[in-house]
């Protein structure tokens, strides 16, 4: 079992590091459980080498290539959850960037726009015509999620690695606002009784100014950010999906009775 990292020479030390932060806090991860590390430049470097047994630290669509190679496709996790969607605290709705672009009425209305397909463009509020500069592509009208914008005044992201909580991490917003954990308890029972869940995903959760706990949305461990979690556990989460995706052993599974040791 190997895990290939994308790479990339730093131009003042001339040595070879992660690709994006996240990739070297893999690479750190990985060498402390014990793995071997293969840097590389171009998927296409590696791709006849990838074995199933193998992980790859990549981009989303590398990645997607990756699980298509062995006959997977579409496995990317559900923003919005059906389990979860009484905690949106919103109402959310599809549309096209082109249709919205179009209409004054609907890019003046102050909704937040993501795109469907992953990292399209960064999602935003929209309260102008301006406000799209950068959400669209000449050559094609992405399909986008809608929703009522909210006053949300600080983000957590809960990294939940085989049904557990496995971390909580800040990374938006005023200090004086702070979750509450029975609702995010509530959470976590809906999510154990979703059957098609991944064994290792994000929740990001915010807090509005009326102090009510929401999910924000939901984020696959194969395509996540580290948002300051240890290096080890970033791995760990990172193995089990990749083990989920290709129906094979999670060698770095150490829990046992159901908790890590």
């Amino acid at each position: 079992m190997k895990v290939y990292v994308k790479c990339k020479v730093n131009p003042n030390s001339g040595l070879w590091i992660g690709h994006s932060e996240n990739f070297t806090k893999a690479i750190y991860g990985f060498s402390e459980l014990g793995a071997e590390i293969v840097p590389y430049r171009s998927l296409d470097d590696i791709y006849d080498t990838i074995t199933k047994e193998d992980i790859v630290i990549d981009y989303i669509a590398q990645c997607e290539t990756v699980f298509h190679k062995f006959g997977y496709d579409h496995m990317h996790v559900d923003d919005y959850p059906a389990c979860l969607q009484p905690y949106l605290g919103r109402r959310i709705w599809k549309d096209t960037i082109n249709a919205i672009a179009t209409d004054p009425e609907k890019w003046s209305a102050g909704w937040f726009v993501k795109p469907i397909r992953s990292k399209a463009f960064t999602g935003k509020v929209i309260h102008s015509i301006q406000d799209l500069v950068g959400c669209g592509n000449y050559s094609e009208d992405y399909d986008v999620l809608c929703s009522e914008a909210m006053d949300i005044r600080r983000e957590w992201r809960c990294f939940i690695y085989y049904d557990e909580i496995y971390d909580i991490r800040p990374y938006k917003g005023d200090y004086h606002y702070t979750y509450d954990p029975t609702v995010l308890d509530q959470m976590m029972d809906a999510f154990r009784n979703w059957k098609q869940r991944p064994m290792a995903c994000a929740m990001d959760v915010g807090v509005t100014k009326d102090h009510q706990t929401i999910l924000i949305e939901c984020n696959d461990a194969y395509a996540l950010g580290s948002y300051g979690l240890v290096d080890f556990r970033y791995a760990k989460m990172i193995s089990a999906r990749w083990a989920q995706i290709l129906e094979r052993e999670d060698i770095f599974d150490f829990r046992a009775n159901g908790k890590e040791r």
